[in-house]
């Protein structure tokens, strides 16, 4: 079991019930998405990875994957057009997920904490 966090570029609902069913729907075109990951997204995934090496960085040998938050890899896989998708190790979520935010905020993008069921807009104070 992981932590799952989106990513989305695009506007949602105010409210709260609507724009989780909006992301529902976006969960569903992501796996369709072929045209390409967003410029943001690609950035946000390089950030988290500079802090946090992806998960097919490790060899499988390696005693450092034990340590590694991410739980698939590569990373980039998880990003597309509109929509981004991270799972974190359950144990590693109260580490990373304000660093999460603090960068994918900072790039505009709004976030969806799927445990909690809160999503944070950039702009607005949480």
């Amino acid at each position: 079991m992981s932590y799952t966090v989106d990513f989305i570029l695009t506007e949602l609902p105010k409210e709260n019930k609507e724009a989780w069913n909006f992301i529902q729907s976006l969960r569903e075109e992501y796996y369709e998405d072929k045209s390409g990951v967003h410029e943001k997204l690609v950035q946000l995934c390089d950030v988290l990875t500079q802090e946090y090496p992806c998960f097919c960085s490790y060899a499988d040998d390696d005693p450092e994957l034990e340590n590694c938050p991410w739980m698939d890899g590569p990373m980039i896989d998880n990003f597309a057009s509109k929509v981004g998708m991270v799972a974190i190790s359950f144990s590693r979520a109260d580490e990373l997920f304000p660093f999460i935010l603090e960068k994918a905020l900072e790039l505009y993008i709004i976030v969806a904490d799927g445990q909690s069921e809160k999503i944070y807009r950039p702009g607005i104070s949480f």
